[in-house]
């Protein structure tokens, strides 16, 4: 097998990993609103309205079971944006002998369970907004759920 050909396996199966967190990512999020949802509902019909509270601490774990994909996301995109600086070399230079030079194969051997703090870290990324505000909103509507209640009552 040539140089060439174990990158273009290695981008292939490292860009489906890529995808397979961001599929997983998705269907974080839509627990995350399917059981926030299901306990403001349930709050409100129970007129139990501090029980909606208890998503506060579900956003947080749905929060960072998110983090850890795109973790694991952020060292695969890393992985395949060297893959494609070595394909690039090679298609500029089809003769050099350096295009494997500090090359591993698979991103696997980088992925490591990151740290609660590397995890929560990410949210530090101006990039990353849009998880928190996601996850900002349904902490809002959350604590929001006494004065909703009021209206619908």
């Amino acid at each position: 097998m040539q140089p060439i050909e174990v990158l273009q396996e290695d981008f292939t199966q490292t860009l489906a990993f890529i995808d397979k967190c961001d599929s997983h990512m998705f269907t974080v999020k839509n627990w995350a609103l399917i059981t926030t949802s299901t306990v403001i509902a349930f709050s409100i019909t129970q007129n139990h309205h501090r029980v909606a509270f208890v998503n506060l601490g579900l956003i947080v774990a749905f929060i960072y079971l998110e983090l850890i994909y795109k973790s694991f996301q952020d060292t695969a995109i890393e992985h395949n944006m060297d893959i494609s600086i070595r394909i690039d070399r090679f298609l500029a230079e089809p003769t050099s002998q350096d295009l494997m030079v500090g090359y591993s194969h698979s991103f696997g051997r980088k992925l490591k369970y990151p740290s609660v703090i590397l995890v929560f870290s990410l949210l530090g990324n101006l990039n990353r907004w849009h998880i928190l505000n996601f996850y900002g909103l349904l902490a809002a509507f959350s604590a929001a759920t006494p004065l909703i209640a009021g209206f619908v009552a």
